[in-house]
């Protein structure tokens, strides 16, 4: 019996913990200001640009520029500032989506990328 209430105790630990995460890592400002131009780019030009920067952009989505990553695709906005939860790019990468070719994304640079864009993706 007391094998079972810790096993359950445990259970309840994990799953809130979990979610305490989760809910981190999409609603609350960032405990510290994020540079686009020292920790935002550098994650797009080595993960993205394969695809994404260049001549010939894939889905019309150019982040070569800070300007042309916000305005987005063909399919529309990928970046909502101040709302990662409906901002496309951190979808696509928390889903490991994208990037299509070559290494995923790092937790913590789809946690640097979120808490830019809850910032308010500055240009900064």
């Amino acid at each position: 019996m007391k094998k079972q209430i810790y096993i359950a105790l445990i259970t309840v630990f994990i799953v809130s913990a979990y979610a305490i995460f989760r809910i981190g890592s999409t609603g609350a400002a960032p405990a510290t200001e994020v540079s686009y131009s020292r920790e935002v780019y550098p994650i797009l030009e080595s993960r993205c640009a394969a695809c994404h920067m260049g001549e010939f952009v894939s889905e019309g989505l150019d982040m070569n520029t800070y300007e042309s990553l916000l305005e987005g695709s063909q399919n529309g906005p990928v970046i909502i500032p101040g709302d990662v939860g409906n901002s496309l790019l951190v979808k696509m990468v928390t889903e490991g989506k994208m990037p299509k070719r070559g290494p995923k994304l790092t937790p913590a640079q789809i946690q640097i990328l979120s808490d830019w864009i809850n910032a308010g993706a500055p240009n900064n």
